[in-house]
């Protein structure tokens, strides 16, 4: 059926399940499950995991209180990919991800939750390419920078550059979704009217 809502609803459900995930696995490792490596390395291939690009459920070792922040406490680079690490008195598990790709992912579920405010979810059309390639513009010259080696980034604007992508591509994601759920559809509806003609 044209313009099904079936294409946002599964990226919906995708990007809840994605966005739990993240932030159950570094709990998960901190009551002790035994599945918690397993998570990690089911989220290895999507990121480099970098200890010191990361950010880290902590537990107080006082009172068990939890608080999230830097695994690090500097924007040093580190090339470890520990997921606990010992910072005073407090014990950090590390996200599955870097922080750059928790602010993706995280942006990404809420912008797919404001797309019905902004458009119709059952649309093919995409906004102007422009803005998307300005969404990009902050998280390319951050990342870039710090590849070619002229500075280190920190946590704080690697989430920031993250989220401005990561809020904008559901609204193109969506719509390109929407087409290829038509092509099948399409694709569908043909092979079942031959099925009767037959």
């Amino acid at each position: 059926m044209a313009g099904s809502r079936l294409p946002y609803a599964l990226l919906l459900a995708f990007l809840l399940l994605l966005n739990f995930a993240v932030f159950y696995v570094p709990y998960a490792a901190s009551q002790g499950d035994a599945n918690a490596q397993l998570m990690y390395a089911a989220f290895a291939p999507t990121c480099h995991q970098l200890t010191s690009r990361s950010n880290c459920l902590f537990v107080s070792e006082a009172d068990g209180s939890y608080s999230f922040g830097d695994c690090l406490p500097s924007s040093e680079l580190s090339y470890t990919k520990a997921n606990v690490v010992e910072v005073g008195e407090e014990t950090g598990y590390k996200l599955p991800v870097c922080s750059r790709d928790v602010a993706i992912y995280l942006a990404m579920l809420l912008g797919a939750l404001a797309l019905p405010f902004v458009r119709k979810v059952e649309s093919e059309e995409w906004p102007n390419k422009w803005l998307l390639v300005a969404a990009c513009v902050p998280i390319a010259i951050d990342g870039g920078t710090q590849l070619v080696g002229m500075r280190e980034s920190s946590n704080a604007i690697r989430m920031a550059t993250g989220f401005i992508v990561g809020f904008a591509l559901p609204f193109y994601i969506v719509p390109m979704l929407n087409s290829l759920w038509g092509i099948v559809e399409e694709k569908l509806g043909k092979g079942k009217k031959k099925a009767k003609k037959e």
